[in-house]
């Protein structure tokens, strides 16, 4: 079996938050309800957020001279985490253009928001369960806890637009 190669979080952390801010924003450019844009930009505006988050950390760990200060060996990955960080979490740039052009109402665009937070919370919370130092185990714990949030905003928004959706989630008819 060939080498693998150590996958170093932030860099990941900090490629995959980018997509998340171009997905959001480019969302919230495709519709017109207001509160569904609001919405969006505010995701937007907390996934630069946790890019900066990710750069702090980074330049403090590089400034002590740990040239890759979170990287985990793959004894520590498993293959379903190691598959999240390769695929990432958001669709590539050129993959979100085409699926936001597919996308054909506020429902799908929450919902495919919805996979791609789930996939933060899954995976951010693998990394702490591994993460060696304490200070990188509490920030990712942190993001955690916002990525949940954000799952929560989706969710109640993607039931304003889905009937069959807000009746299996919340037990709400419309």
């Amino acid at each position: 079996m060939a080498e693998q190669k150590q996958l170093d979080i932030f860099d990941f952390a900090i490629n995959a938050e980018r997509q998340g801010i171009r997905f959001y924003n480019r969302v919230a450019d495709r519709f017109d309800d207001r509160d569904l844009k609001e919405l969006f930009t505010k995701l937007a505006k907390e996934e630069a957020e946790h890019v900066k988050t990710f750069q702090r950390i980074k330049e403090k760990a590089e400034k002590k001279g740990e040239l890759h200060p979170f990287v985990f060996d793959d004894k520590d990955i498993d293959e379903y985490i190691r598959s999240i960080m390769l695929e990432g979490l958001f669709p590539s740039d050129e993959e979100t253009d085409r699926q936001i052009e597919g996308i054909d109402s506020p429902a799908t665009a929450c919902a495919m928001a919805m996979q791609a937070e789930k996939n933060a919370i899954l995976l951010y919370s693998e990394l702490a369960g591994v993460a060696k130092d304490n200070e990188h185990r509490k920030v990712l714990e942190k993001l955690v806890k916002e990525e949940k949030s954000h799952m929560v905003m989706l969710r109640q928004l993607r039931a304003n637009f889905d009937p069959k959706y807000a009746a299996m989630a919340f037990g709400r008819f419309f």
